[in-house]
């Protein structure tokens, strides 16, 4: 059995490293900006428009009962943690220019770096 992990090890790592190269180099060509993650102002903003839509009376995208809460703004956070609102980030870079991100993708990548929400 040892022999067998042994040989998945050197495969994991490369994955790894290469996952890693695949970063850098999305970093360097500005298709990734940075940070690679969902910042506390964007988190506040997105849970804020979310929580006035369902306060208005859209309907969540979750059972409140299940939930435990009918707070718009609880609901709201639920939602975001479970990447169901179709929300889209957009960030102005340095250069004037602005980046759009979905906050599903922006979400995966605050996974992948352990930020939670």
């Amino acid at each position: 059995m040892s022999s067998s992990n042994q040989t998945q090890n050197p495969v994991l790592k490369e994955d790894a490293l290469a996952d890693i190269l695949k970063r850098i180099e999305d970093l360097t060509k500005g298709r990734l900006t940075y940070p690679p993650r969902i910042t506390k102002y964007e988190l506040a903003r997105i849970v804020a428009a979310r929580a006035r839509q369902l306060a208005m009376g859209a309907q969540p995208l979750i059972d409140p009962q299940k939930l435990g809460t009918y707070d718009p703004i609880a609901i709201a956070l639920e939602e975001v943690r479970r990447g169901l609102i179709p929300f889209v980030i957009v960030r102005t870079l340095p250069n004037g220019k602005h980046v759009r991100i979905k906050l599903k993708e922006l979400l995966k990548l605050s996974e992948e770096f352990d930020v939670k929400i």
